[in-house]
């Protein structure tokens, strides 16, 4: 073999056949040259670089006029035959940019026939500032909205089947109680211990109905039941501090405080008032004709609201950033929410009438935002003539008929004044019984009789302006 310079190939000759042989150098652009002993393939297929320029230069292009930003020049539909390989094909065709072995692209700027040419540029415009309503974190809807699950469930064996009981409440110090049949216990949310206070003597079949935590004590504890009879709890002490009775020995309905003073609905449609320093009644107001459902405090201890059972009122709230506002729930058959304004000339009227056809079990007023929760039973629509078919078994006493909608068995929360709904989420399988507000003003617990079960649900945020810390220049300021 002959001898060759350096960087000159060297050709052998074997039977008649040239192979070529290239001197492997390292090429600074290449990194693989280095690290590689495989010969690189190259192909020797002829083609004419000629023909494949001119096709691409002469490829027909669209006459279609198109519409495009002024400043941007549009491209043309078919720029160049890029289907000329089965892998661009397929490609193309997964990306949903191939028909027929023809590529195809949307012009998002292309106006449609007949409109004019700046229709586009005006869409855009609009779209440039178009504000998106931004949600308050306090709102419900960036809690409960977003998450629309529980964050919490307890078993609640025994709680009272009585869809009109108040087994259910919490307290300022952040401990839920609940009434279980004829035991008391409460949980220390913040440790989660549990606590059982006490268990009512076996009278019959007497059990307990109404439980509600004083706000200005939240060791104080009070406890309503079937047979009409009232006891005070202290947590500290672990025992009765006081045992009253009612009037007439009937179930007691809702209670609620106001410093040392409670005030308890009967059957008999009266309610009275008991001081906890006191061991008899210190009054009795004759307000009803009916059991007395729902009882509670104004804000500021000004007014006192009651609701009975032919009104089947029980679901009662004092707004807390508007002491002027209350606001009633009633169940079957009138299923309305009503807001009413106690400062105004017309107290027979309601400022707001919000018709549901839903049986409002409670009410409760978001202290951090103008939202108003609500939770429900049964819904229902009035029966007509084109329901035919339908069974005795199948229409409620008044001739309604019970159907499923939004707001069956749920928790709904409602904007202030518009009362539109803000998020509807089902709680429970069957009808709320009740439900209670946290110290903080963010969640909310439920339970459910049928279930013998609570749940604790992230209802509103805190707002962003709580809690800031005071600077030293609020104080000062220019003269």
């Amino acid at each position: 073999m002959p001898s060759s310079a350096e960087g000159v190939e060297d050709i052998d000759y074997v039977q008649g056949c040239v192979t070529p042989r290239r001197k492997r150098t390292w090429e600074p652009a290449s990194i693989t040259n280095a690290l590689t002993n495989k010969r690189r393939r190259i192909s020797m297929a002829s083609f004419d670089l000629t023909k494949e320029i001119d096709t691409v230069e002469n490829f027909p292009s669209s006459s279609k006029a198109t519409v495009a930003d002024r400043f941007i020049a549009a491209p043309r539909e078919s720029p160049m035959p890029l289907n000329i390989t089965p892998r661009t094909n397929r490609i193309a065709r997964q990306f949903g940019l191939a028909k027929d072995r023809v590529l195809s692209f949307a012009d998002s700027n292309t106006a449609t026939p007949g409109s004019h040419d700046l229709t586009a540029h005006r869409t855009n415009f609009q779209r440039l500032f178009s504000v998106t309503p931004k949600v308050s974190p306090a709102s419900a809807a960036a809690h409960l909205g977003a998450r629309k699950h529980f964050v919490l469930a307890l078993d609640g064996p025994g709680v009272p089947a009585d869809p009109f009981a108040f087994p259910l409440t919490w307290s300022a110090q952040n401990a839920i109680a609940v009434a279980c049949g004829r035991d008391l216990y409460y949980q220390d949310l913040g440790t989660r211990n549990i606590t059982h206070l006490g268990t009512l003597p076996r009278h019959g079949h007497e059990h307990l109905v109404s439980i509600e935590w004083s706000r200005t004590h939240p060791q104080m504890l009070a406890a309503g039941t079937s047979t009409g009879v009232l006891q005070l709890w202290d947590t500290n002490a672990s025992g009765t501090t006081r045992d009253w009775h009612c009037k007439d020995f009937g179930g007691t309905g809702g209670m609620d405080w106001w410093g040392d003073l409670l005030a308890v609905g009967e059957e008999e449609g009266t309610v009275e008032l008991f001081d906890a320093r006191e061991p008899q009644a210190v009054s009795t107001l004759s307000v009803h004709k009916h059991k007395v459902l729902g009882v509670k405090w104004s804000t500021d201890g000004d007014y006192l609201a009651t609701g009975d059972e032919r009104g089947v009122v029980q679901a009662l709230a004092w707004c807390p950033w508007k002491t002027n506002l209350l606001a009633t729930g009633s169940t079957y058959p009138d299923g309305k929410v009503r807001i009413w304004n106690v400062n105004s000339t017309s107290t027979t009227m309601p400022m707001h009438t919000l018709s549901l056809n839903t049986s409002v079990t409670s009410l409760i007023w978001s202290p951090n935002c103008k939202e108003l929760l609500s939770t429900h039973g049964t819904s229902w629509q009035p029966r007509s003539a084109s329901m035919p078919g339908l069974s005795e078994l199948n229409v409620l006493p008044s001739g309604a008929v019970p159907v499923k909608s939004h707001f069956t068995n749920s928790i709904t929360v409602h904007s202030y004044p518009s009362l539109k709904r803000v998020v509807s989420v089902p709680a429970h399988s069957a009808a709320v019984g009740h439900s209670c507000l946290s110290p903080d003003g963010t969640l909310v617990f439920t339970i459910c009789p049928a279930e013998e079960a609570m749940k604790m649900w992230k209802v509103w945020g805190i707002p962003e302006n709580r809690g800031r810390r005071e600077s030293v220049f609020d104080k000062c300021g220019i003269r």
